[in-house]
């Protein structure tokens, strides 16, 4: 599947959702509660919902709603849900009900809208009796409600209700949020069956989620993988958030200190916004491909983060804030370019990531009054989004290790195809090498037959050979003579000629060959920083150090380093000069050498200093001299 159809298809969703959202808007405010016995759940319309707001500090009073003929209600001016103005804090809601509908069931008034301060509802039979219901929100501990349950309910049928009774709710509000103007009645066994199935599936989804950070963070703690933290961080933002919209956490986490909600109310969003930035950065790798795109995304995020933190009470809603969806819409953008079209990965973030923003476009729209819906898809959006998201983000870790496997699978594959060609090599030399063996045993037999003749002709000859051993002995005497003669005159340089020195020598490169040789027998090994890898260096046999990259010249170390003449010709002034034992003057090596009388006289003192330490290192020149001239070589 395309990222382009992804869009489409995410596209087409959003104008379903809008459109079915819009259709229910409508028909909730035509309905008319006057079929009890065939519905189970009723949403107030518009035109029921009255209005008072207080002025000033003076608070009013039940009594004085009921009683003072001044006070005046006022209907809705909007026709769909009204949400307050910002500005106000305090008012009166008033619902006028038709008590012949209660005289059915029991009944349950919602109020569903969490994030209200305070919240203090009545109950009046229009000329008869009065009661005070419940008292409840943000600003009282959970525990002291009558109705435990994540909205504000209360029954209806809390009074005897008769036939042609009038019935009003009043409900008073004390809340700085920017509140919506929704209730709902439902019977006692729709409502129960309708918030069972909302805790189950809450539960469920709070419960996946823990499930996926328990697998990020054990995914993390063996791979080390950076994304496991962010996935991790925005796991932990999503509960957080769906906490505080569903109004769960004032109910199970910390019942006893309401002024929490506002505190998690605050942060959550703020929470939720970076991880999700981080998150998706991390994924895209955004950072490492357009650095600038990165640093827009992470500087309007930390922005809109430092200036709710810092400006904005801890009622306001961060979704309200002008540049809230930019980050979220550069990164979508993102998503679609050319780039990133050949990952495989990206479609399932893409996939989360469309979700996730629907529910924040939801978010924003809502907390500007452009669009607010019953719709449950629509309430749910943004918790849906959350845990979606989080489902694909696993989903997509998941598909990328499998891939990883799959070319290590191949990888070892490969491996294991040329180790069974390797031992088929093997088994192929054994088994020539043993044919070799054979047909050598045959020739060793027939040798021996060979030999056991000889040794038969040897005992013959052994009584001609003792003679000729006495006349052996005299010769080898004169020779053993001649030998140490010869041996002595070479050493000396009697005879020894620069051509038959360039025979062994020929060129400059057989002695930069020789001398690379003897300089790294033992193994390459950087002097900057030990490291035994190497590459080819720049200069005559030079190694160049693969880590720190440092170049090592071959004479580096040796009596040839920074050499101004033939190295051939410094070869053969260290065999002269050793051999003579450092007798031998300037002015006769550079007759020999043809060389200048003082660069002869400057290399040779150098080759005396070096005879000297050598000497002291190894004890004694007879030391020396079983080593040999290249003994002088390294420094």
């Amino acid at each position: 599947m395309k990222l382009s159809l992804l869009l489409r298809i995410y596209i087409f969703i959003l104008i379903q959702l809008f459109w079915s959202s819009m259709l229910q808007a409508n028909t909730l405010d035509e309905i008319v509660i006057d079929n009890p016995q065939n519905e189970d759940v009723f949403f107030i319309r518009s035109s029921q919902v009255k209005v008072f707001v207080e002025k000033g500090n003076n608070e009013v009073d039940i009594h004085e709603i009921l009683k003072d003929s001044t006070i005046q209600f006022q209907p809705l001016k909007s026709e769909s849900i009204f949400i307050t103005d910002q500005s106000i804090k305090e008012f009166w809601v008033k619902i006028q009900l038709n008590g012949n509908v209660f005289t059915h069931d029991r009944w349950i008034f919602e109020i569903p809208d969490s994030h209200i301060g305070e919240v203090q509802a009545y109950i009046h039979i229009v000329g008869d009796t009065l009661l005070k219901v419940e008292k409840a929100g943000y600003q009282h501990r959970f525990h002291t409600r009558n109705y435990k349950h994540k909205n504000i309910i209360f029954p209806l049928d809390q009074v005897n209700l008769r036939k042609g009774d009038k019935v009003e709710v009043y409900l008073r509000y004390d809340t700085p949020f920017q509140n919506v103007l929704f209730y709902k009645i439902s019977k006692a066994k729709a409502f129960i069956r309708y918030s069972n199935t909302e805790y189950l599936m809450l539960g469920l989804n709070y419960g996946i989620l823990i499930c996926l950070i328990v697998t990020s963070i054990l995914l993390f703690l063996t791979i080390k993988d950076k994304f496991l933290l962010f996935l991790i961080l925005f796991l932990l933002g999503s509960i957080c958030i769906g906490l505080s919209e569903d109004n769960l956490a004032s109910e199970y986490l910390f019942n006893n200190y309401p002024g929490f909600n506002y505190i998690l109310l605050k942060f959550s969003a703020t929470i939720s916004m970076i991880s999700i930035v981080l998150m998706a950065t991390q994924f895209l790798e955004i950072r490492k491909e357009n650095l600038k795109v990165y640093s827009a995304i992470i500087g309007i995020s930390l922005l809109n983060a430092f200036y709710f933190l810092t400006f904005k009470t801890l009622n306001d809603s961060i979704w309200k804030l002008p540049t809230f969806l930019i980050p979220f819409l550069i990164i979508l953008g993102y998503i679609f370019t050319e780039r990133n079209q050949k990952k495989q990965q990206v479609k399932y973030f893409l996939l989360g990531y469309l979700i996730i923003l629907t529910g924040l476009v939801f978010q924003v729209l809502r907390s500007y009054g452009i669009f607010v819906s019953a719709n449950i898809l629509i309430v749910y959006s943004y918790n849906i989004g959350l845990l979606l998201t989080g489902l694909f983000m696993t989903l997509s870790q998941t598909e990328r290790y499998k891939i990883l496997k799959e070319e290590k699978d191949k990888a070892q594959q490969e491996l294991i195809k040329d180790l069974k060609i390797r031992e088929k090599v093997i088994e192929d030399k054994v088994e020539e090498r043993t044919e070799k063996i054979k047909s050598q045993n045959l020739i060793i037999e027939n040798k021996n037959k060979e030999l056991e003749w000889v040794n038969d002709e040897l005992n013959q000859q052994r009584l001609k050979i003792q003679e000729l051993n006495k006349q052996l002995k005299i010769e080898n005497e004169k020779l053993h003579e001649d030998v140490e003669h010869l041996e002595t005159a070479r050493v000396l340089m009697q005879e020894v000629t620069f051509e038959e020195f360039e025979g062994m020598f020929p060129t400059d490169e057989s002695c930069y060959n020789y001398l690379e040789e003897i300089k790294w027998k033992e193994g390459f090994q950087c002097k900057k920083c030990g490291h035994d890898d190497y590459a080819t260096g720049t200069g005559h046999n030079a190694r160049r150090c693969k880590k720190c990259n440092y170049n090592e010249s071959v004479t580096s170390g040796t009596l040839f380093h920074r050499l101004h003449f033939p190295i051939k010709k410094a070869f053969y002034m260290v065999f002269i000069v050793y051999a003579k034992k450092g007798e031998i003057s300037s002015t006769k090596l550079a007759e020999v050498l043809e060389m200048r009388q003082n660069t002869c006289w400057k290399f040779s003192k150098k080759i005396n200093e070096s005879m000297l330490r050598k000497k002291e290192e190894l004890g004694s020149e007879e030391a020396l001299r079983k080593q040999g001239w290249e003994a002088l070589i390294i420094t």
